[in-house]
């Protein structure tokens, strides 16, 4: 299997000889279902591709290691991928996934427009409305399908270029933040990653200490304030809520590692989900944090959740 790794300058594989210092960094990858964002982390991360399409739900985690060169020397940098659920009407969820976020990957479907037009009408202002200065990478995927491209690079850097004038100091690596790319052949997506590598340790000012806690503040004030008047409104708060209230038990990726177990087995479609299946899963949830959290605690969570569904139609 071809190794591709070390395509962009400055990038290598991580845990070179001349290593010495690791850094973590969180970064989110969003834009409309089926754009491809899970089968770019995947063949980033594993270098494999599957046609098939699952829909994500919540988000996942996927861990990436690099080594990107700095002037005070190599850095080996971690990269936590968090791929989310496409679907704009998880308000809440996006918001509470954005909080400590030092990066983002925007990504479109290049045979779809409506794609790139949802940026500018969700992604974008949902992004902004937590973190603002951070480096963001431009991606419109499927590009071996170019037959069917409904859009084209120019049109791309046209819309990246109108949100990016508040972003003065986050020009790309070489002055590239978008690519096409395709996740079935490979092309393009490790440059696209390891691009956002190289800006994630463009030698920042220091994060402000309380910046990770204004912007938990921020989204959970966002999240307090979604629409529950839909099923799906319910179960954006239901994910929300359950990740925020694990966050003493576990880390948030072994919550949504057991909020994606019940949401399957209650059977819930994340696009159209429908109240009975919401009310199995707050069921699921209860006997999941029977586990390990107080009976009297559990109750009080149940009796919540549940309350949630009675403004909900029959």
């Amino acid at each position: 299997m071809r190794d591709r790794q070390a395509t962009v300058p400055g990038v290598r594989p991580a845990g070179g000889k001349d290593a010495a210092v690791t850094v973590k960094k969180k970064v989110v990858l969003i834009g409309d279902s089926s754009v491809g964002k899970t089968s770019l982390v995947r063949r980033y991360v594993f270098d494999q591709f599957d046609d098939s399409y699952i829909s994500t739900v919540g988000s996942k985690v996927s861990r990436k290691e690099l080594s990107v060169e700095t002037p005070n020397g190599p850095v080996d940098l971690s990269l936590l991928l968090w791929d989310l659920i496409g679907e704009p009407g998880y308000e809440a969820f996006h918001a509470w996934s954005f909080a400590g976020s030092h990066g983002a990957i925007l990504v479109s479907d290049l045979t779809r427009k409506e794609t790139l037009r949802s940026w500018e009408r969700y992604w974008i202002p949902a992004l902004e409305k937590v973190i603002a200065d951070v480096p963001i990478v431009h991606i419109a995927n499927k590009a071996d399908l170019s037959g069917e491209a409904e859009f084209d690079a120019r049109t791309l850097s046209r819309v990246v270029a109108k949100h990016s004038t508040s972003r003065p100091s986050l020009g790309g690596v070489d002055g590239v933040t978008t690519f096409l790319t395709s996740a079935k052949t490979g092309e393009n997506v490790p440059e696209a990653f390891e691009a956002l590598g190289r800006l994630l340790m463009r030698a920042p000012p220091p994060r402000d200490p309380f910046q990770d806690l204004f912007e938990r503040v921020v989204a959970m004030g966002l999240s307090r304030s979604a629409d529950r008047s839909t099923p799906m409104g319910v179960l954006d708060a239901l994910i929300v809520d359950f990740c925020e209230r694990s966050r003493d038990e576990f880390d948030e990726q072994v919550a949504m590692m057991l909020l994606r177990r019940e949401i399957e087995r209650a059977g819930i479609d994340a696009v159209r989900p429908t109240k009975t299946g919401v009310r199995r899963l707050i069921e699921g949830l209860s006997e999941a944090e029977g586990e390990y959290l107080d009976t009297a605690v559990v109750a009080r969570h149940r009796e919540r959740r549940l309350g949630w569904l009675s403004g909900l139609p029959r």
